[in-house]
C-alpha cells in the first residue's frame, strides 16, 4: 500500500540523515529554518539539514538579486519550490535504493549476473510502488510549473525596476545638466546614490566605443 511504502521511504530518509539523532538536538533543529519567514509553512522537515537548506537558499538569493519585498518574496518561493522538488526526486531514487534490501521474487533472486539483477529488481520496484512513483511525478511536473512561472514573474518585475531606473537615471542627468533640482520621489523614481552609479557603470562598460585596431600598435 502506498502508506506502507511512505513508511518504510520515511524510514529509509531518516537512517540517512545528516541531521540531528538526540531527542534534545531534533527539538532546537525543529526551531531552526524549519519555517517560512513570512508565511510561518513548513519548508525544511526536522529529518532534513537547515543548513543546507540556509546554504542553498543564501546562494540562490545572490544569483538572483531580488530588491524589495516583491522580488524577495518571488525568491523565496522559487528556493522553497526547488528544494521540495528536490525532496521529491530524492523519494524517487530512495524507493529503487530501497527495492534492493526487501524480498524480491525468486525468479529475481536466482539471477547470477548482477547488473540484471539489480535492473531487473528496479524494474520490480517500479510495478510495485507505481501509484507512489506516479504521485512523485505529478507532485514534481506541478513543482516545476509553478517554479518556471514564478521564475518569470521575478524576470518581469526585476525588468520593470529596471526600466523605471533607467528612466529615472536619463531624468536626473537631463536635470543636472539643465542645473535643475531634480526630486526623485515626486517623480515617482525612488533610487539610491549606489543603484544610479551602479547603471552608470553599466552604461559605461556597455556602451564603451570599441578600440580601433591600428597598425601603429604592432610592437616592432
Amino acid at each position: 500500500m502506498a502508506s506502507s511504502a511512505h513508511a518504510i521511504i520515511n524510514q529509509e530518509n531518516a537512517q540517512h540523515s545528516t541531521g540531528p539523532r538526540t531527542a534534545a538536538g531534533k527539538r532546537t533543529s525543529s526551531q531552526n529554518a524549519v519555517r517560512h519567514g513570512l508565511t510561518g509553512q513548513l519548508v525544511v522537515l526536522p529529518t532534513e539539514d537547515a543548513a543546507k537548506y540556509e546554504a542553498f537558499r543564501a546562494k540562490l538569493f545572490a544569483d538572483l538579486a531580488p530588491q524589495g519585498t516583491v522580488e524577495e518574496m518571488l525568491s523565496q518561493t522559487i528556493a522553497d519550490t526547488e528544494w521540495r522538488a528536490e525532496r521529491a526526486r530524492t523519494l524517487e531514487a530512495n524507493i529503487f535504493a530501497l527495492s534492493h534490501y526487501e524480498e524480491i521474487p525468486e525468479h529475481i533472486a536466482a539471477i547470477t549476473d548482477q547488473p540484471q539483477r539489480r535492473a531487473l529488481t528496479e524494474a520490480h520496484a517500479a510495478i510495485k510502488y507505481e501509484k507512489v512513483l506516479r504521485n512523485l511525478h505529478i507532485q514534481e511536473a506541478r513543482l516545476q510549473r509553478l517554479l518556471l512561472r514564478t521564475m518569470e514573474e521575478l524576470r518581469e518585475q526585476q525588468n520593470r525596476r529596471q526600466t523605471k531606473l533607467v528612466n529615472a537615471l536619463d531624468a536626473k542627468m537631463f536635470h543636472e545638466k539643465s542645473k535643475l533640482p531634480f526630486d526623485g520621489p515626486s517623480l515617482g523614481f525612488v533610487f539610491t546614490d549606489p543603484e544610479y552609479t551602479a547603471e552608470l557603470t553599466r552604461r559605461k562598460i556597455h556602451y564603451a566605443p570599441p578600440q580601433l585596431f591600428s597598425p601603429n600598435h604592432i610592437q616592432r
